[in-house]
């Protein structure tokens, strides 16, 4: 009679940290997806005055890292750092925006998932991801009728748009990358396909929680593997979690996650390496979506030739009339 769907409280591990990016890439005059953040360890004193001095999964530091990297990797030392710089309180500000209200202290571990959410809560949270920023409340009763087929009560469903649509559109992107090259590039494999999906991994201390969010632009599910006693699993989000949900999706009906950006957001060639804008037709150019006015703000060498030849262009024609 226990319903872990509703009623299982775990931690939640990775499964938070887009959240944390998601508040960066709002802060678009400071943060945008080629943001350097330093990967670099880090020692925070708890309020019971406990040292916390956090790990990344490889036990290993990266140095500077671009923001986009940091998530598809989903590398705790930048998190951290980047969520500290933002504030703890911000995070748990936005779950309740999210439709997510629970009484969390906020320590900086909650940064990587020390918090206790039910599967119905994550998929709540990532619903308003899937929605392209509308959010709404979810329920498995929409009406009670009669045998007869007369409807007695109905609840109708409320969609409402969230503030920083634009940013929530960058994230989606970037969590297509965590599936193409990061933490859940192996989902393709288990799913017997090619299809573009959104989704993040999720592990908490000890692997006693194996945690995959995924999201196609039609469906969205979350699954969750742990041991009820909170004994360690010995499962990673990627080897536990993330093989049920293939297993579901590789037998349904999907359509790739949509990457069109709204009112706020446009897609950019850049050059990576030197955080310039591009263009397409620049070697090494690439394309990537970002909140209006928070793209690089100098130019490639390539960008900048074509436009002066362009300029001079446009001046030997005026002459010539």
């Amino acid at each position: 009679g226990f319903n872990r769907a509703l009623d299982a409280r775990r931690q939640v591990g990775s499964v938070i940290k887009p959240l944390v990016y998601l508040i960066a890439l709002e802060h678009d005059s400071d943060f945008n997806l080629l943001s350097f953040l330093d990967d670099e360890p880090i020692q925070l004193r708890q309020p019971d005055g406990s040292i916390w001095s956090p790990r990344n999964y490889d036990g290993q530091s990266h140095g500077s890292v671009r923001l986009i990297d940091a998530l598809t990797a989903s590398l705790n030392l930048a998190t951290v750092r980047l969520g500290m710089q933002l504030g703890v309180r911000h995070l748990i500000t936005k779950l309740g925006q999210l439709g997510v209200v629970v009484d969390i202290e906020p320590v900086p571990s909650t940064l990587l998932g020390a918090v206790e959410l039910t599967p119905m809560e994550v998929a709540q949270v990532y619903q308003s991801h899937a929605a392209g920023g509308f959010t709404v409340p979810l329920r498995s009763v929409t009406a009670v009728q009669t045998t007869e087929s007369r409807t007695l009560q109905r609840y109708p469903l409320r969609m409402l748009p969230l503030d920083r649509r634009e940013a929530i559109a960058v994230l989606n992107y970037a969590l297509t990358q965590v599936v193409a090259e990061g933490t859940a590039r192996n989902l393709p494999n288990l799913m017997g396909r090619q299809v573009r999906i959104a989704g993040k991994t999720g592990t908490t201390n000890e692997q006693r929680d194996s945690w995959f969010v995924g999201y196609s632009r039609d469906r969205l599910a979350v699954t969750w593997v742990g041991r009820d006693d909170n004994g360690p699993a010995r499962v990673t989000g990627s080897n536990g979690a993330m093989r049920l949900w293939a297993g579901l999706f590789a037998g349904l009906s999907i359509e790739p996650v949509s990457l069109d950006m709204p009112e706020g957001a446009y897609w950019t060639w850049v050059e990576v390496e030197l955080n310039a804008r591009s263009d397409e037709s620049c070697e090494g150019a690439v394309q990537l979506p970002f909140v209006a006015n928070s793209e690089p703000k100098s130019e490639s060498p390539c960008l900048a030739r074509m436009e002066k030849a362009e300029k001079k262009s446009f001046w030997r024609k005026w002459f010539d009339r």
